[in-house]
Protein backbone atom coordinates (compact mmCIF):
# COMPACT_ATOMS: atom_id res chain seq x y z
CA UNK A 1 0.00 0.00 0.00
CA UNK A 2 1.63 3.24 -1.13
CA UNK A 3 0.96 6.88 -0.15
CA UNK A 4 -1.67 7.42 -2.88
CA UNK A 5 -3.64 4.44 -1.59
CA UNK A 6 -3.58 5.86 1.95
CA UNK A 7 -4.67 9.33 0.75
CA UNK A 8 -7.44 7.76 -1.32
CA UNK A 9 -8.56 5.55 1.57
CA UNK A 10 -8.68 8.51 3.97
CA UNK A 11 -10.61 10.67 1.48
CA UNK A 12 -13.09 7.90 0.68
CA UNK A 13 -13.56 7.18 4.39
CA UNK A 14 -14.16 10.86 5.21
CA UNK A 15 -16.53 11.20 2.28
CA UNK A 16 -18.51 8.14 3.33
CA UNK A 17 -18.76 9.32 6.94
CA UNK A 18 -19.85 12.83 5.94
CA UNK A 19 -22.41 11.48 3.46
CA UNK A 20 -23.76 9.15 6.12
CA UNK A 21 -23.95 12.06 8.58
CA UNK A 22 -25.92 14.08 6.01
CA UNK A 23 -28.40 11.23 5.57
CA UNK A 24 -28.77 10.67 9.31
CA UNK A 25 -29.23 14.41 9.83
CA UNK A 26 -32.00 14.56 7.24
CA UNK A 27 -33.81 11.72 8.97
CA UNK A 28 -33.21 12.64 12.61
CA UNK A 29 -33.27 16.44 12.85
CA UNK A 30 -36.62 17.78 13.93
CA UNK A 31 -36.50 21.26 12.43
CA UNK A 32 -36.48 22.10 8.73
CA UNK A 33 -33.68 24.62 9.16
CA UNK A 34 -31.48 21.97 10.80
CA UNK A 35 -32.35 19.53 8.03
CA UNK A 36 -31.38 22.14 5.48
CA UNK A 37 -27.96 22.43 7.13
CA UNK A 38 -27.57 18.64 7.11
CA UNK A 39 -28.58 18.50 3.47
CA UNK A 40 -25.95 20.98 2.31
CA UNK A 41 -22.73 21.14 4.32
CA UNK A 42 -21.77 17.52 5.02
CA UNK A 43 -23.26 16.33 1.75
CA UNK A 44 -21.11 18.68 -0.37
CA UNK A 45 -17.99 18.02 1.72
CA UNK A 46 -18.62 14.27 1.59
CA UNK A 47 -18.98 14.30 -2.18
CA UNK A 48 -15.85 16.43 -2.52
CA UNK A 49 -13.81 13.94 -0.45
CA UNK A 50 -15.23 11.01 -2.42
CA UNK A 51 -14.33 12.63 -5.73
CA UNK A 52 -10.83 13.52 -4.52
CA UNK A 53 -10.37 9.93 -3.36
CA UNK A 54 -11.47 8.70 -6.79
CA UNK A 55 -9.27 11.20 -8.64
CA UNK A 56 -6.18 10.15 -6.68
CA UNK A 57 -6.64 6.53 -7.78
CA UNK A 58 -7.35 7.25 -11.46
CA UNK A 59 -4.64 7.26 -14.10
CA UNK A 60 -6.78 8.27 -17.08
CA UNK A 61 -7.12 12.03 -17.58
CA UNK A 62 -10.62 11.83 -19.15
CA UNK A 63 -11.92 10.05 -16.05
CA UNK A 64 -10.44 12.69 -13.76
CA UNK A 65 -11.84 15.49 -15.92
CA UNK A 66 -15.26 13.85 -15.78
CA UNK A 67 -15.28 14.28 -11.98
CA UNK A 68 -15.01 18.08 -12.23
CA UNK A 69 -18.49 18.68 -13.73
CA UNK A 70 -19.98 16.31 -11.16
CA UNK A 71 -18.69 18.51 -8.36
CA UNK A 72 -19.58 21.70 -10.24
CA UNK A 73 -23.19 20.73 -10.85
CA UNK A 74 -23.59 19.42 -7.31
CA UNK A 75 -22.30 22.73 -5.94
CA UNK A 76 -24.65 24.54 -8.31
CA UNK A 77 -27.79 22.62 -7.39
CA UNK A 78 -27.36 22.02 -3.65
CA UNK A 79 -28.01 25.67 -2.63
CA UNK A 80 -31.11 25.69 -4.82
CA UNK A 81 -32.34 22.53 -3.13
CA UNK A 82 -31.67 24.00 0.31
CA UNK A 83 -33.54 27.16 -0.63
CA UNK A 84 -36.54 25.15 -1.81
CA UNK A 85 -36.45 23.08 1.38
CA UNK A 86 -36.34 26.26 3.48
CA UNK A 87 -39.20 27.93 1.62
CA UNK A 88 -41.36 24.81 1.77
CA UNK A 89 -40.70 24.49 5.49
CA UNK A 90 -41.45 28.14 6.06
CA UNK A 91 -44.71 28.11 4.12
CA UNK A 92 -45.90 24.93 5.84
CA UNK A 93 -44.79 26.25 9.28
CA UNK A 94 -42.50 23.26 9.88
CA UNK A 95 -39.79 25.24 11.68
CA UNK A 96 -38.99 26.46 15.16
CA UNK A 97 -40.32 30.02 15.13
CA UNK A 98 -38.32 30.96 18.23
CA UNK A 99 -35.04 30.86 16.29
CA UNK A 100 -36.22 33.57 13.85
CA UNK A 101 -35.35 36.99 15.25
CA UNK A 102 -36.52 38.90 12.18
CA UNK A 103 -39.08 37.31 9.91
CA UNK A 104 -38.31 38.90 6.55
CA UNK A 105 -40.42 36.50 4.51
CA UNK A 106 -43.78 36.96 6.21
CA UNK A 107 -44.82 39.99 4.13
CA UNK A 108 -43.74 38.34 0.87
CA UNK A 109 -45.59 35.13 1.72
CA UNK A 110 -48.73 37.06 2.65
CA UNK A 111 -48.62 38.96 -0.67
CA UNK A 112 -48.11 35.74 -2.60
CA UNK A 113 -50.95 34.07 -0.72
CA UNK A 114 -53.27 37.03 -1.45
CA UNK A 115 -52.35 36.85 -5.15
CA UNK A 116 -53.05 33.12 -5.18
CA UNK A 117 -56.35 33.64 -3.41
CA UNK A 118 -57.29 36.41 -5.89
CA UNK A 119 -56.45 34.16 -8.85
CA UNK A 120 -58.53 31.34 -7.39
CA UNK A 121 -61.42 33.75 -6.81
CA UNK A 122 -61.19 35.01 -10.41
CA UNK A 123 -61.07 31.47 -11.76
CA UNK A 124 -64.08 30.54 -9.64
CA UNK A 125 -65.94 33.61 -10.91
CA UNK A 126 -65.17 32.73 -14.53
CA UNK A 127 -66.42 29.18 -14.02
CA UNK A 128 -69.64 30.26 -12.32
CA UNK A 129 -70.23 33.38 -14.44
CA UNK A 130 -70.18 35.79 -11.48
CA UNK A 131 -68.72 39.32 -11.85
CA UNK A 132 -65.11 39.73 -10.71
CA UNK A 133 -64.34 41.43 -7.42
CA UNK A 134 -61.53 43.95 -7.02
CA UNK A 135 -58.35 42.39 -5.56
CA UNK A 136 -57.05 43.62 -2.20
CA UNK A 137 -54.36 46.34 -2.37
CA UNK A 138 -50.81 44.99 -2.12
CA UNK A 139 -49.14 47.94 -0.39
CA UNK A 140 -49.52 46.53 3.13
CA UNK A 141 -46.50 45.14 4.95
CA UNK A 142 -43.82 45.62 2.30
CA UNK A 143 -41.18 46.82 4.76
CA UNK A 144 -37.75 48.30 4.01
CA UNK A 145 -39.29 51.59 2.94
CA UNK A 146 -40.95 50.18 -0.21
CA UNK A 147 -44.26 51.71 -1.31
Amino acid sequence: MDALDVVSLVCLGLGAILSLAAGVGLMRFSDVLMRMHAQTKPQIAGLMFLLIGLAVQQTHLPTILFLIPIMFFQMLTTPAGATMLARAGYRSRQFDNVSLYVDELSAAVERAQRRTDDELTRAQAVRTGEPEKEPAPEHEGLGHGEK
